[in-house]
């Protein structure tokens, strides 16, 4: 198994998704703004063909997602971070603040594997998660941004 190296670091792969994403005309500038607005265009516009365009667009997500989180909330990394691996993701990277913690993969994999219409868009994800009809339905109670903002 592939250890955390600096090809790994999700602040570095943060920083270069945002600038391939800002290329492409989506305003990834680890804002609050970013995640309300430009989530949704991406997951939207930027349809991965096959698993590993899948898995790609999920571990870069999670990255971006994550950093923004820590950078806006003060929140940190824990665990490990797999830039070729999202799967991995799943189960060993997330973000903590406080005595709150979550996996920043989890909407981006159940999004890409159920869709838009069991899932809710990444916006319900932030504020209203409770509404989705998906695997996630009742797991953040709210949105992931009320529960990080309760845990300060």
């Amino acid at each position: 198994m592939k250890k955390l190296n600096e090809g790994d670091n999700p602040k570095q792969i943060a920083e270069k998704v945002s600038e391939k994403y800002l290329r492409k005309g989506f305003k990834l500038d680890f804002s609050l703004e970013s995640l309300e607005n430009e989530i949704d265009k991406i997951l939207k516009n930027e349809i991965p063909k096959g698993r590993i365009e899948t898995g790609k667009l999920v571990a870069e997500l999670t990255a971006y997602l994550g950093e923004t989180i820590c950078r806006i909330f003060g929140a940190r990394w824990i665990g490990i971070y797999y830039a070729s691996n999202s799967g991995m993701n799943f189960y060993s990277c997330k973000i903590e603040k406080n005595d709150f913690e979550f996996s920043p993969s989890h909407f981006f994999s159940y999004y890409l594997s159920n869709g838009k219409e069991r899932e809710g868009s990444f916006k319900d994800y932030l504020y209203v998660r409770d509404n989705s009809e998906g695997v996630l339905r009742d797991f953040l109670g709210g949105g992931l941004i009320i529960k990080i903002k309760s845990a300060e």
